[in-house]
């Protein structure tokens, strides 16, 4: 049989977190079937041989495992390597540091999605976890969101953590999304059209927070310049009215003035130390 879902993984150099990652997949308690693909982009650590582990014990693994990183050459493995591969009417989505903690996660959002065919997103709350200080903490952004959003909502920021998202598997990638900045917030845009976004209020998934992501090794300045042009891409890629480019815009100047604030605090750090430099 076909898998109903298919779980949707990347990984680079996970190997302190990947075990977990791969364990909250197989205690999935579903009455359909599952596949699971796993993209290893190069893994210069012990990821690769760990996920070959899993693979040759489980015959729903479907491995991808690059022998040259994609990622540096600016390949994006979503769409080029892994959802060509999914078969499920529906797509999971986790990365290799965050995991799933609850056995019927898959079984709840595919009973949800199966009965309510105008929805094609369906997520739920996490905790999330400093790998730093060993914190587990909830999501204090998920409580403000409602059961029920839409298109614009999301438009304002994005409140769906990867590992949480369950998609419809009914969409097709445009070509500048090859070239998108980041993944899954562009992608809702995407899949989600016209439809409606669930929140499951279980808290069923951990997304972890650690300075080996992308995201997390680049400094503040450069993580609000890189918003912006996540949503200039937005603005120049999707069809939207003038009040949902209204909304982008609004996040621009947001964005703006915080990195002023930045840049007017650093200016006065600088300035003090000379001045205690001088009275030295």
């Amino acid at each position: 049989m076909d898998p109903l879902v298919s779980i949707c993984c990347t990984s680079y150099n996970h190997e302190n977190y990947i075990r977990e990652t791969l364990d909250g997949f197989l205690m999935q308690k579903t009455s359909f079937p599952i596949e699971i693909i796993v993209h290893d982009d190069a893994s210069t650590d012990n990821s690769k041989q760990i996920i070959e582990e899993y693979a040759q014990k489980d015959a729903r693994f479907v491995t991808i495992l690059q022998t040259q990183n994609q990622y540096s050459q600016k390949i994006k493995p979503w769409p080029n390597y892994v959802f060509p591969k999914a078969k499920g009417k529906y797509i999971a989505l986790c990365e290799g540091d965050d995991y799933w903690t609850d056995p019927l996660k898959l079984q709840k959002q595919v009973d949800f999605l199966e009965a309510n065919p105008d929805y094609g997103i369906c997520f739920h709350n996490a905790e999330i976890l400093n790998d730093n200080t060993g914190e587990l903490r909830a999501d204090n952004m998920k409580p403000n969101v409602g059961e029920t959003t839409m298109f614009d909502d999301l438009l304002s920021c994005n409140y769906i953590f990867t590992p949480t998202a369950m998609l419809r598997n009914d969409f097709e990638i445009p070509n500048w999304y090859y070239s998108s900045i980041v993944g899954d917030w562009p992608l809702y845009f995407i899949q989600i059209k016209d439809r409606k976004i669930k929140k499951l209020d279980d808290v069923m998934a951990v997304y972890r927070e650690n300075n080996t992501g992308v995201w997390s090794l680049i400094s503040r300045e450069k993580q609000l310049n890189t918003s912006i042009k996540i949503n200039n891409m937005l603005i120049e890629n999707l069809v939207l009215n003038s009040k949902q480019k209204d909304i982008l815009l609004n996040n621009i100047r947001s964005l703006e003035k915080t990195i002023l604030k930045y840049k007017r605090r650093e200016s006065s750090l600088i300035k003090r130390f000379f001045s205690l430099f001088k009275k030295q």
